[in-house]
């Protein structure tokens, strides 16, 4: 994946917010991509309903059959299927029909599909993210480079309000990951750090901070004292945090580490020009 397709994953997700929050619609975001319907997404009775043929767009769901006699209809992935009749109760797990469209509840479907769900209120966005069996293997690989790789490329989630970004960071990206881990990590870039923790198919951001005056992004998560504005919860670690620092113009990454007292040791550079060139640290303990 090339750094600059990376942080237009991370940094699109937001530009969609401004352009969402402007609006009064429901949007529906699929692995990161924005669901077309002709038919607009609704809320009843606190259940977000979409159009049946949305829920084609998750990841290996299709709509298998659809009895229009008994109002029944089949969904089914490789490896089950689930039988759903109209309800026009507005129950949360069943479909309803309005002005002649079939409506789905997604939150109810995309969970019994193995699907990662959530609700952004400040976006009004339902988010659903899904990924493939290779996907989930390469999450879960003994090779703690490789895991990260994975960990780095799969969805974004976000339930929280959007921080506005400092100054730029002309072309530089930091990314951090706690010793020995995979599964969760930071990034920094434009004034602005993120905490992400993996779940079963989506990276869910669950914190950003506005870096302070001070400038030293070294002890964000030990004190409090160079963050001006945060939202979620804070991460804390017992870890040194390994860094790479990461150059979109030169192609080249310097890496190292944070120690738990945030002091800063650098270890040296390496070329990298995507984030699929991401490279072991010899020097870190592994704990995968």
């Amino acid at each position: 994946m090339k750094l600059k397709s990376f942080l237009l994953i991370c940094f699109s997700m937001f530009f969609v917010v401004s352009t969402v929050q402007a609006a009064t619609t429901i949007s529906i975001s699929v692995n990161g991509t924005t669901v077309k319907t002709d038919v607009a997404p609704f809320i009843e009775n606190g259940t977000t309903y979409v159009p049946l043929r949305s829920v084609e767009q998750i990841e290996g769901l299709s709509i298998k059959s659809w009895n229009n006699k008994t109002k029944t209809l089949i969904i089914s992935d490789p490896s089950k299927s689930m039988t759903f009749r109209v309800n026009n109760q507005s129950q949360s797990d069943s479909p309803l029909i309005k002005n002649n469209r079939v409506m789905v509840p997604i939150r109810f479907i995309a969970r019994n599909f193995s699907s990662d769900v959530a609700w952004n209120a400040y976006t009004k966005t339902v988010h659903v993210a899904k990924i493939n069996d290779k996907e989930k293997a390469n999450l879960k690989s003994e090779d703690i480079t490789e895991s990260r790789i994975a960990a780095i490329n799969i969805p974004i989630i976000s339930t929280l309000k959007e921080l506005t970004a400092g100054e730029s960071s002309a072309g530089y990206f930091q990314l951090m990951f706690p010793e020995g881990e995979s599964k969760n990590f930071f990034t920094i870039q434009n004034g602005i750090i993120n905490h992400y923790q993996v779940k079963e198919n989506a990276a869910w951001l669950t914190w950003s901070g506005i870096i302070g005056g001070n400038k030293n992004t070294n002890t964000f998560w030990v004190t409090n004292t160079d963050i001006s504005s945060e939202v979620g919860q804070r991460p804390t670690s017992k870890d040194r945090l390994f860094f790479y620092n990461i150059s979109e113009h030169s192609g080249q990454s310097q890496h190292g580490y944070i120690s738990t007292n945030g002091e800063k040791t650098i270890l040296g550079s390496k070329d990298m020009n995507s984030l699929n060139d991401l490279y072991p640290i010899p020097e870190e303990e592994l704990k995968h």
